[in-house]
């Protein structure tokens, strides 16, 4: 569906699934990127990508509630600082519903480098806090990880 001006929508589309798979669970995993940016959304999408995932897409807090409830990604990507409804809050919202409590969220952010901020987040159930501009691979390879611990336990 194009948006007028002829931009495909950046949400909540699923994104294909590229021929690698998730090296240690043997399927891609289906990844929120909750991300206002879209060059930053589509670069985490990209990388994603690489690695063999799918990616869904959220603009704003509110919508990333509805998209991880609905869609149920196996990992959520989170800004802080997004419209409508902030990280923070979306962060709160989606560890109190019994449908997504269980989704683990990487917080990628700004903000990442302020301690209280970060440890708000980790309170509120992060399983990581991460400060833009991140590391791609370090990001992928923590989020991997804490997703392979949930699916084998």
């Amino acid at each position: 569906m194009a948006r007028p001006g002829g931009r495909r929508p950046l949400h909540p589309t699923l994104i294909g699934v590229s021929s690698g798979l998730h090296p240690s669970l043997g399927e891609p995993m289906r990844i929120l990127v909750a991300e206002d940016d879209t060059a930053v959304a589509k670069l985490y999408a990209a990388y994603a990508q690489s690695r063999g995932h799918s990616v869904l897409f959220a603009r704003d807090g509110a919508e990333t509630l509805v998209v991880a409830a609905s869609e149920l990604p196996d990992l959520i990507l989170l800004d802080v600082s997004m419209p409508k409804l902030d990280g923070r809050d979306a962060l709160q919202q989606l560890k109190a519903s019994p449908k997504t409590a269980g989704i683990p969220v990487l917080v990628i952010s700004a903000f990442g480098g302020d301690q209280s901020l970060r440890d708000l987040l980790l309170e509120l159930g992060a399983f990581d806090v991460m400060e833009k501009p991140v590391d791609l691979q370090i990001a992928f390879n923590k989020a991997e990880r804490v997703v392979e611990e949930r699916q084998t336990a």
